[in-house]
């Protein structure tokens, strides 16, 4: 037991107070073990400490980054009665809207009048039909500057405004070009979502 313990500490002392760059290391952890080596170089304690502490604070930080992408964010939904599971969503980082959580639509859909309120004219360019629902209907095609679900954040995302009429749809459909940006689960039984970012193990 001693053992192992002293071979654990011997190997992350020899993490820390390495200044030699990684070739998985994330840019800001390049430049701690950047700003470390200059700080030996110096050959200031106070200095050395200091860098050693701050790349200890973000490799726990990525570390804990990492563990969080494995998890993945689980988002609870809503039923709303008619069948369908509905998802908070923020759109340019300042608007709510509950969104029908729907994996067979291609795109993400917001009506036309609540795609007003957030300021946006979809006038009438790019407009085409879209198929939704079991609908079809005359849609513009826009690109929201971000949406994010939970702890799940996308810039630019492709979506549709509907310009007909939808019954039964109060804001929207949050569809796959979202959802296909990363490993998602939708457990209809326990009414959650579930997104791991595409590039994490599954």
């Amino acid at each position: 037991m001693n053992i192992k313990i002293i071979v654990i500490i011997g190997l992350l002392s020899g993490i820390l107070g390495s200044s030699h760059v990684l070739a998985d290391d994330s840019d800001l952890i390049k430049a701690d073990r950047q700003a470390l080596k200059e700080a030996k170089s110096l050959g200031v304690s106070s200095k050395i400490i200091e860098a050693k502490e701050q790349l200890s604070d973000d490799l726990s930080r990525e570390a804990d980054q990492r563990r969080k992408d494995l998890d993945g964010a689980i988002i609870p939904l809503i039923a709303d009665g008619q069948g369908h599971l509905l998802a908070d969503v923020v759109i340019n980082s300042k608007f709510h809207a509950m969104l029908i959580v729907d994996t067979g639509s291609p795109v993400v859909m917001l009506n036309s009048v609540f795609i007003r309120k957030l300021g946006i004219d979809p006038g009438q360019n790019n407009v085409g039909n879209v198929e939704v629902l079991n609908g079809r209907y005359k849609a513009a095609f826009i690109s929201l500057h971000s949406l994010r679900v939970g702890e799940a954040k996308l810039r630019d995302v492709s979506a549709v405004v509907v310009l007909d009429n939808v019954k039964g749809i109060k804001y929207g459909i949050l569809g796959m070009s979202f959802l296909s940006k990363f490993h998602f689960t939708l457990d209809q039984t326990a009414q959650k979502l579930i997104l791991r970012k595409a590039n994490s193990p599954l």
